[in-house]
């Protein structure tokens, strides 16, 4: 059962929604200032008609129907309203035809939000009897709004997918309610899996202001945008007024089955520092939870010492060469790569939540793996999540990148920045995620002249 709406249109929403919407907006996809109401919780996207709005609640007729989500207020007196797929009636319907189909929950007519399961119910199958014309419209709605989540595997990776994604919100300082309005892409008439980003199931594009951001997006930093294969783009800002930008990219070119984690990656233009993270999944085991560390993880590990070393390398050139100095821009940790011990998490929509996990450095990562009780019982090596006895958690860990405490300075980024650019073509592993902060304000903790 899907959830239904009602919504009392603003004069702006009458304007608009009936418009064709421009080519770019993924189905219609639009985004209302709309007169704030506690809607009943969880917020998710509704089945939603509009009506017209009229003065007297006894007069007022539904004038179109399509789905809603409700963002958090956005001041005192209004909240953000996400619509999408509306499609006008060509005659309107009077709700007061629909008061005795209605019975008790007529009541429900004059209220504005989310309507309860059994008013919802009774709402659909009034326009449905009333209005038959519109069944296949509705039809379309209920199966794209009734989609369920992703499950084994698949939603496993959606899930380190969207904590990077919601990891790098965190980390620029906004809000990650965009999290919650995730749907399942689709692909004509079918829900769209495996190998499609996180961030394709996201509101398309939103905030975007003027056609230099659009320029913008579709370019690393000195990378002219060959699109990569399953390359999903959004771009954020903290608000309208704020010069904070962040660019999210999620690339995502293999099979969800085949994918071993997840990089993400937070790039700093400003402060010119790149931190990354490689996910890595923890089983259940009796009642604890462990990491195994095989081939692929040794593998991934000698790769990020590399990373390490080389970006420690430059800046040791740089020093000697008197070339881009880091004196006076110190860093806890001045390499980029880190690793996160995450549990599994089965994929939960709605929800804007980090997955509860363990940031470590990529030393720290090593020295955990020498230690005795690594040695599994039969055999392999493993991490036991009870024997960390320190690390670093979500909080600590965004507030600390966010700050510019942690990454690459100097001119360990060029090289860093060289491997992004690789990861992100079409030979580029299975699933990255980077999140790229443009501003000419400095990051928190730093004094500005």
């Amino acid at each position: 059962m899907v959830a239904v709406a009602l919504v009392h249109s603003t004069a702006l929403m009458m304007e608009r929604l009936p418009e064709k919407p421009p080519a770019w907006l993924i189905r219609g996809e639009r985004t209302f200032a709309y007169p704030h109401k506690d809607w009943r919780k969880p917020r998710v996207w509704c089945l939603a008609f509009f009506t017209d709005r009229h003065a007297r609640a006894g007069q007022r007729k539904i004038i179109g129907v399509g789905s809603v989500f409700p963002g958090r207020r956005s001041g005192t007196y209004e909240r953000a309203l996400l619509t999408r797929d509306f499609t006008a009636l060509p005659i309107p319907l009077p709700l007061v035809d629909l008061e005795d189909a209605m019975g008790a929950s007529r009541r429900f007519l004059g209220d504005d939000g989310r309507m309860s399961p059994a008013a919802g119910d009774k709402l659909l199958s009034a326009v449905r009897n009333l209005r038959p014309e519109l069944n296949e419209t509705l039809d379309d709605l209920e199966s794209s709004l009734g989609a369920n989540p992703p499950t084994g595997q698949e939603g496993e990776q959606r899930s380190l997918e969207k904590d990077a994604l919601g990891t790098l919100l965190e980390t620029f300082g906004t809000d990650r309610d965009p999290l919650e309005a995730w749907q399942q892409p689709l692909s004509g008439d079918e829900p769209r899996s495996r190998s499609v980003p996180f961030v394709e199931g996201l509101p398309a594009l939103r905030q975007i202001e003027d056609q230099q951001i659009v320029h913008d997006y579709m370019r690393f930093p000195g990378m002219q945008g060959e699109d990569a294969v399953q390359v999903g783009w959004r771009i954020y800002r903290r608000n309208s007024e704020s010069p904070h930008r962040l660019f999210v990219y999620n690339a995502n070119r293999t099979n969800a089955e085949t994918v071993m984690g997840v990089d993400m990656i937070y790039v700093n233009e400003q402060a010119r520092s790149v931190a990354m993270v490689q996910y890595k999944r923890m089983r259940q085991s009796g009642r604890g939870w462990v990491y195994w560390h095989d081939a692929t993880g040794e593998r991934e590990l000698k790769r990020m010492e590399a990373v390490d070393n080389e970006c420690k390398a430059e800046e040791e050139r740089a020093r000697a060469g008197q070339k881009g100095s880091t004196l006076g821009d110190p860093r806890l940790v001045s390499t980029p790569s880190m690793v996160k011990l995450c549990r599994t998490t089965p994929f939960m929509m709605n929800s804007a939540a980090l997955i509860p996990g363990m940031y470590l450095t990529r030393e720290h990562f090593w020295e955990l793996l020498q230690r005795p009780e690594a040695d599994g019982p039969s055999g392999g090596t493993r991490i036991v999540e009870e024997s960390v006895p320190r690390y670093l958690n979500n909080t600590t860990f965004t507030t600390l990148l966010r700050d510019g405490w942690i990454g690459t300075r100097g001119t360990g980024w060029d090289y860093v920045i060289h491997l992004i650019r690789e990861s992100l073509a079409a030979g580029g592993p299975g699933s990255v995620v980077v999140g790229m902060h443009r501003s000419e304000v400095p990051p928190g903790n730093r004094r500005v002249n």
